[in-house]
């Protein structure tokens, strides 16, 4: 026979889980609301540019409203870009060891490739960059 325990469980204190987000201070909670209205056209424009950004629509119009500059995430051909000209740099790097070990001329030409390349590379990030300004 099981005995009735005679001290009383406070559920709130010993199950209480301690996890979870803390607390933002006073002055980081955003206690004020404002309401701005916009016509269906406006409101889809808004939407669409913090989905590039990767924001809600709240985060991106107050950021917008206090003055930073959104920018859209970049792009995964942008990240393929930059990756490739990371690769790029290794080459540049080894080039720059094969003249030092065999002159000049011997790899002169691999390096007008690589020249070209780089040139191609950076105007394409420039013609993207400027595309996606907002």
């Amino acid at each position: 026979m099981l005995k009735k325990s005679t001290t009383p469980i406070n559920m709130n204190t010993e199950n209480k889980k301690s996890g979870g987000r803390p607390k933002l201070a006073d002055y980081q909670k955003r206690t004020r609301c404002f309401r701005v209205m916009f016509n269906e056209s406006d409101y889809i424009y808004i939407q669409s540019k913090a989905e590039q950004a990767g924001l809600s629509v709240n985060e991106f119009c107050h950021q917008a409203a206090m003055g930073c500059e959104v920018s859209q995430r970049i792009s995964p051909e942008m990240v393929a870009t930059i990756r490739d000209l990371s690769g790029i740099a290794n080459n540049v790097n080894q080039i720059a060891h094969q003249m030092h070990i065999h002159g000049l001329e011997a790899v002169c030409q691999h390096c007008i490739t690589i020249i070209t390349e780089i040139s191609r590379i950076i105007a394409q990030i420039k013609n993207d960059s400027h595309d996606s300004e907002y």
